[in-house]
C-alpha cells in the first residue's frame, strides 16, 4: 500500500490500483457555508430582537399594572383614586412654600408602591414647590425610581441632580382644554364645575382660593368609583409616554426631532380642532422649524398633564400640540400617549387590567371639541370613549 500527498488531501493505492480518496474543504465550499450561516443568522436576528422587545414589554406591563393596583390600594385608604394633581396648596404668590396643588398622582400613591422612602420625603416636604431640588433624580430619600421607566424607552438615565422622570401617565380624559384649572369651593356656584371632569384624573378641589396658610385640605381628591359610570373596566387609568430631553423653546431641524418625546407650541386652535396637530409631522420627525418643548414625563412628582398626563384624542403615538409657549401654562392642547414598543402603547383600564392598544384604534373625528365638564359621548370614537369616565358610551374593540 503506498500513501501520497496532493493538493486536494491524501490518498492511497495498493497492488497498483487507486483505493479512497479524502479531500479538504475548497475556497467555493467554505463561501457556500458561510453564506448559510449569514442567511440563518438573519433570520434568528430579528426573531432575537423580537423575543427581547416582548420581554421589555411585558415588564413594562408590569409596571403599569403595579401603579393601577397602587391607585387602587389608595382608593382603599381614601375613598378615591388620587388627584392627578393636588398635595398641599397656597395661593401662588410666594413660590415654594406649598406644592402649589400640584403634586402628581404618582407621587400620591409611592407609599402603596412599597417606596416609603420616597413618600416620606415627599410627605415631610409639603411646604415645597414640585420642583424643588430635593425631589431630583439621585437624592437623597429619591434615589433611582427606576420602576417609573419603561425598559423599551432607549433614553439614557439623566444624570444626578435632574429631576426624577417616569414612562407612566395617567389619563385625563379626553378634552382639550381646561387641563390644569385649579377649583376653590369659596367661588361661586357656577365657578366650581371643577368637580366634575370627564377623565379617571383631574385636579383636587380645595376649599379657599387665596389662602396663603399651606394645608393639605383638598375637600374633594380624585375620583370616587361611583363616578365612573362606564365602568372601570371601559376607563383608561394609566399609559406611556416616551420621555423628552427636558430642553424648552428649541427650533426642529429637518429628519431629528422624534414626535413622540417633544410637544409642538404654538399651534393655533389646537384645543378647538384636535386634527391640526397632526400638520405637524414629518414621517416619524416634526417639521423643521416647529418650536417645541421636550417636557413629556420630565418629572414624576409634578401634576401637570405636561409632566404625567396623556389624554385620549389623538390616537397613541401621534404628536403632542399646545397653544401657548409657557409649558406651565399647559391648560389647553392635545398630549399623546406614545411608547417604543412597535405599534401601540400598554394601557391600563381603572379596574386594574391592562392591555395593549394599537395605534390604529377607532379615534373618531379629530376636528371636534369636547370640554371639561362637559356630558355625552365622546368624539373621539373608541379611544375618546375610554378616556371619558361618564360619557355614556358602549365600548368595542
Amino acid at each position: 500500500m503506498v500513501f501520497t500527498l496532493g493538493k486536494s488531501g491524501y490518498s492511497f493505492s495498493a497492488k497498483g490500483k487507486t483505493g479512497w480518496r479524502q479531500k479538504g474543504f475548497t475556497l467555493i465550499e467554505l463561501l457556500v457555508v458561510i453564506a448559510i450561516i449569514g442567511v440563518l443568522v438573519g433570520l434568528l436576528l430579528p426573531a432575537v430582537q423580537q423575543a427581547r422587545e416582548a420581554a421589555r414589554r411585558s415588564m413594562c406591563t408590569s409596571q403599569v399594572k403595579q401603579l393601577a393596583l397602587a391607585c387602587h390600594t389608595y382608593s382603599d385608604a381614601k375613598q378615591a383614586f388620587p388627584a392627578g394633581m393636588g398635595g398641599t396648596y397656597t395661593k401662588w404668590v410666594s413660590p415654594g412654600i406649598s406644592n402649589g396643588g400640584r403634586l402628581s398622582w404618582i407621587a400620591s400613591v409611592m407609599p402603596f408602591m412599597e417606596q416609603q422612602q420616597i413618600a416620606d420625603t415627599i410627605g415631610a416636604n409639603g411646604n415645597r414647590s414640585v420642583w424643588w431640588s430635593g425631589f431630583r433624580y439621585g437624592k437623597a430619600g429619591i434615589g433611582d425610581p427606576a420602576f417609573l421607566r419603561c425598559p423599551s424607552d432607549s433614553q439614557p438615565t439623566v444624570p444626578q441632580g435632574q429631576y426624577a422622570p417616569t414612562n407612566y401617565l395617567g389619563c385625563f380624559g379626553d378634552s382639550t382644554v381646561n387641563l390644569r384649572q385649579a377649583y376653590f369651593m369659596d367661588q361661586a356656584a357656577g365657578q366650581r364645575w371643577k368637580e366634575k371632569y370627564r377623565g379617571a384624573f383631574g385636579n383636587s378641589t380645595y376649599p379657599v382660593k387665596n389662602t396663603t396658610t399651606p394645608a393639605n385640605n383638598a375637600v374633594k381628591a380624585g375620583a370616587e368609583f361611583q363616578e365612573f359610570s362606564d365602568g372601570l373596566s371601559n376607563t383608561a387609568l394609566i399609559s406611556e409616554g416616551c420621555v423628552g430631553n427636558g430642553k424648552q423653546n428649541i427650533a426642529a431641524t429637518a429628519g431629528s426631532n422624534d414626535y413622540r418625546t417633544a410637544e409642538a407650541i404654538g399651534v393655533a386652535n389646537v384645543q378647538n380642532n384636535p386634527s391640526a396637530c397632526l400638520a405637524v409631522r414629518d414621517g416619524q420627525n416634526f417639521k423643521a422649524g416647529t418650536t417645541l418643548h421636550s417636557i413629556k414625563g420630565g418629572n414624576f412628582a409634578d401634576g401637570y398633564i405636561s409632566r404625567t398626563g396623556f389624554n385620549t384624542v389623538l390616537p397613541p403615538n401621534s404628536p403632542s400640540c399646545g397653544v401657548v409657549q409657557n409649558p406651565v401654562n399647559w391648560n389647553a392642547g392635545v398630549l399623546s400617549a406614545s411608547s417604543y414598543h412597535p405599534s401601540g402603547v400598554v394601557l391600563a383600564m381603572a379596574d386594574g387590567g391592562t392591555k395593549f392598544v394599537n395605534d390604529n384604534i377607532d379615534s373618531g373625528n379629530s376636528s371636534q371639541k369636547i370640554g371639561s365638564a362637559a356630558s355625552g359621548q365622546s368624539p373621539y370614537g373608541v379611544w375618546g370613549a375610554m378616556g371619558s369616565k361618564a360619557g355614556g358610551e358602549s365600548i368595542r374593540q
